[in-house]
């Protein structure tokens, strides 16, 4: 099995699957090896790519927060979160004026109005607007935490202080000064993969997993073989068996060339 991370890893800096990629993916599938996607993405944001690739197996959605059949939208696995131990970072950051979202079952919630929510808008997606007391009204699931510095001012850096206190308690993939991912204790883009080879009956020494980033960091230690892209962070490319020479979509091809044969 081939997995691999969809931002900065196999879409392109414009946010793309190229042709030769879909091509390559399609092929694996006709040599009976499965691929598929394990992301920092929620469910409604990963659709249309797993739509372009036809894929077939589970897709690791929420850096393994939620695993769900892409095929009939059903979830085989969820681990959600508790808001409460998060209640300090996040107001630190609302007064910060950071995009902060959280996925609260299928929907993406805003605190308010950001750069980063406004882009969006302007792009046809709606980010709709909640308070958190109004989404623990909801009593709806919730998956992930997703704290933004999209302004590049430097806010996002005093918070790293309190992240480090509440990694007892959730787990924490932080991207420097740039913004941090946070999902339930134990759950991490690893664990994942560990689900995903149990559904599929595949042991995690037979997957080569390819990703860019911190959160990527666990999912290719448990790989049989890790592979991280030119652009990966340095951080990334120290837990990875392979550093490929090229960035992005060419570095996710060049890893399954490599390793698997085009």
């Amino acid at each position: 099995m081939v997995v691999t991370d969809l931002d900065d890893t196999l879409l392109s800096p414009e946010k793309t699957i190229s042709k030769e990629a879909v091509r390559a993916i399609r092929d694996l599938e006709r040599r009976n090896i499965k691929f598929t996607f394990i992301t920092g993405r929620p469910p409604y944001a990963v659709e249309r790519f797993a739509r372009e690739v036809l894929l077939t197996a589970p897709v690791v959605s929420c850096n393994g927060a939620v695993i769900y059949d892409r095929q009939t939208g059903a979830v085989i696995k969820s681990s959600p979160l508790s808001l409460n131990g998060l209640r300090p970072l996040l107001q630190n950051a609302a007064e910060k004026k950071l995009t902060v979202l959280i996925l609260a079952g299928g929907v993406e919630y805003a605190f308010y109005e950001t750069n980063w929510t406004r882009k969006r808008k302007e792009a046809g997606r709606e980010v709709p607007l909640l308070s958190l007391e109004g989404l623990l009204k909801t009593g709806e699931p919730i998956y992930k935490v997703n704290v933004m510095n999209d302004e590049g001012t430097g806010a996002f850096g005093p918070l790293t202080g309190q992240l480090q206190t509440l990694q007892k308690d959730y787990s924490i993939a932080l991207y420097e000064e740039n913004g941090c991912e946070i999902v339930a204790k134990g759950v991490n883009k690893g664990t994942g993969l560990q689900t995903l080879c149990a559904l599929c009956g595949i042991p995690e020494q037979e997957v080569l997993a390819i990703g860019d980033n911190a959160n990527d960091n666990e999912l290719l230690r448990a790989a049989g073989i890790g592979a991280a892209v030119g652009n990966a962070s340095k951080e990334t490319k120290a837990c990875a068996d392979y550093v490929c020479e090229n960035a992005y979509t060419e570095g996710v091809l060049e890893a399954i060339g490599k390793f698997i044969g085009l």
